[in-house]
C-alpha cells in the first residue's frame, strides 16, 4: 500500500531548521539531512505500518538513520501524515504532550 504523504506545517518548519542549522556547521550537510529524510519518507510511504504507534493517538515514531531526529507521523486513510521532525535533545514531556 503507499499513501500520499502529506508534510504538516510544523514538520516543514522543523525540516527547515534542521536543513540550516547544519548548513551552517559544515556546506552540504544540510543537504544530506534533507536526503536522509526523503529516503525515510519513502520508506514510510511503502511500508507505513514498519515502525509501532507511540502513545494513545496512533502516532507512530520513525528514527532517521545518521540524525538525532525522530519523524512521528499518523496514517490516515490513503494519507501518510508527517506531524513532526525532532530533534532527540528536545524535552521528552514536550514530546509527549505533543505527540503521546
Amino acid at each position: 500500500m503507499k499513501l500520499k504523504i502529506i508534510i504538516t506545517a510544523p514538520a516543514r518548519l522543523e525540516i527547515a531548521e534542521a536543513v540550516k542549522y547544519y548548513e551552517e556547521r559544515r556546506p552540504s550537510a544540510g543537504v544530506k539531512f534533507w536526503i536522509e529524510f526523503k529516503v525515510l519518507a519513502k520508506r514510510l510511504r511503502n511500508f507505513p505500518e514498519l515502525y509501532s504507534p507511540f502513545g494513545k493517538r496512533g502516532i507512530r515514531k520513525a528514527p532517521m538513520q545518521g540524525y538525532p531526529h525522530t519523524v512521528y507521523y499518523r496514517i490516515a486513510g490513503e494519507e501518510l501524515r508527517i506531524l513532526g521532525v525532532v530533534d532527540g535533545a528536545m524535552n521528552p514531556e514536550t514530546i509527549k504532550s505533543r505527540f503521546g
